[in-house]
């Protein structure tokens, strides 16, 4: 099987003379499973038990003593190979080095193992949920813990930001109405949207109205429908792209000549777009990451996910968990999905009765935006990069599939 021995005596080692470090390998990534001699991951587990000395060390006696105990004493070869270990001299820098050398032994022993599970995967969605959790653990092992950046590179982060909207262009991209885009500067990403009313209010339509501004601007866009079909998906981006009478696509016997030349046109357009549909039934939030992770890695990026709409995710729900519970989970995940992915996720909820979010309160705070449709406009509920409590002047264009403004 694939390892490092040396690689992991190093650093079991440089450990022994210096408790601080364990810490450190723990925020480069080192686990338990990291080790595939029994020796050095015993060695491991022990120093994570021992009592640091006055100089930051372990007290050889007494660690040898704990180690003869849980029998890694006969492993290492007994007082020769402590001994062995006790002399390493492991520097900063060579610490790293063993640590990157660890890792890499470890991803390449996971995928190895992973690809056995692959090959006993009874079909192909067991075979993508499994593909999409090990990309992600291999891709998590061979980066280490470590996802922090210098204070010098926010600056610089921050600072570009803030030219590019001082030329003018928006922080994040356009919705595509300016109503929405004035008050929060467009989609940025990492933010989760929530798109929120009762049954038949145009859910849909708004999400979709938004596809269409990305699609335009030649985006790279992974929508999944708990609820419609397909072709029902491109009817409407058809209706709002092209301007076309949606009761043309719904009758086309009916519908003039101009308007099936306009179907045409904008068909001709989607298909030419980075625009990808899952209208898979039974679709958790584990698939909805796993093929969202797919258009990333086969495009070379993800710009947009919509997922329609988040009560009817499957959340994988356990006989103890209650429904507000699940619901809440699979909210907390698209949140982490689009910070994970970097680029916005937008989502769509019902409201109850008393026209809150239905389910779980968590829904509101989990996401950055959010936007309830009412009979006098849309009302902005949250928004994070924004102003909040105001209603746009916005009502819903049933003919052609979009919202427009009333005044």
């Amino acid at each position: 099987m694939i390892s490092n021995h040396p690689a992991e005596k190093a650093i079991v080692s440089a450990c022994m003379a210096n408790l601080s470090l364990l810490s450190r390998a723990a925020a480069d990534g080192i686990e338990n499973d990291s080790f595939y001699h029994p020796e050095t991951r015993g060695i491991w587990v022990a120093l994570h038990e021992a009592d640091a000395a006055e100089d930051g060390g372990i007290d050889p006696i007494t660690f040898a003593q704990r180690l003869m105990e849980d029998g890694t004493w006969d492993r290492i070869g007994e007082g020769a190979g402590f001994a062995e270990l006790m002399t390493y001299r492991v520097t900063p820098s060579g610490f790293s080095h063993w640590v990157r050398a660890v890792r890499e032994a470890q991803v390449l022993r996971e995928a190895h193992a992973a690809s056995q599970k692959l090959s006993e995967a009874s079909d192909s969605d067991e075979a993508v949920l499994i593909a999409g959790s090990v990309a992600e653990r291999l891709r998590s092992i061979a980066a280490g813990k470590s996802n922090s950046i210098s204070a010098a590179t926010a600056c610089e982060m921050f600072i570009e930001v803030m030219l590019e909207n001082a030329r003018g262009t928006l922080p994040g991209h356009s919705t595509g109405i300016p109503e929405i885009d004035r008050i929060c500067g467009g989609m940025r990403p990492g933010e989760f949207w929530v798109v929120a009313a009762k049954p038949s209010r145009g859910k849909t339509v708004l999400m979709l109205q938004i596809v269409a501004q990305f699609l335009r601007d030649k985006k790279i866009v992974s929508i999944h429908s708990l609820e419609m079909m397909e072709h029902e998906i491109i009817g409407r981006l058809v209706s709002v792209l092209g301007h076309v009478d949606y009761g043309a696509i719904t009758q086309p016997q009916h519908a003039p000549r101009h308007e099936l030349v306009k179907i045409k046109e904008a068909a001709a357009t989607i298909m030419e777009s980075s625009v990808f549909l899952d209208a898979s039934a039974g679709q958790t939030l584990d698939t909805i990451r796993a093929e969202s992770e797919r258009v990333r890695d086969t495009q070379g990026g993800i710009d947009l996910v919509v997922v329609d709409y988040l009560q009817l995710v499957r959340g994988n729900r356990s006989s103890r968990e209650s429904r507000e519970e699940e619901v809440a989970r699979v909210s907390g995940g698209l949140k982490q999905l689009a910070k994970a992915l970097r680029c916005p996720v937008i989502s769509a909820s019902q409201l109850n009765d008393n026209n809150q979010v239905r389910e779980s309160r968590a829904i509101e705070q989990d996401c950055d935006a959010l936007l309830f449709i009412a009979e006098d406009g849309i009302k902005v509920g949250k928004m994070r990069n924004g102003r909040r409590d105001q209603v746009l002047p916005l009502a819903l264009d049933g003919v052609h599939q979009q919202f427009k403004p009333t005044k």
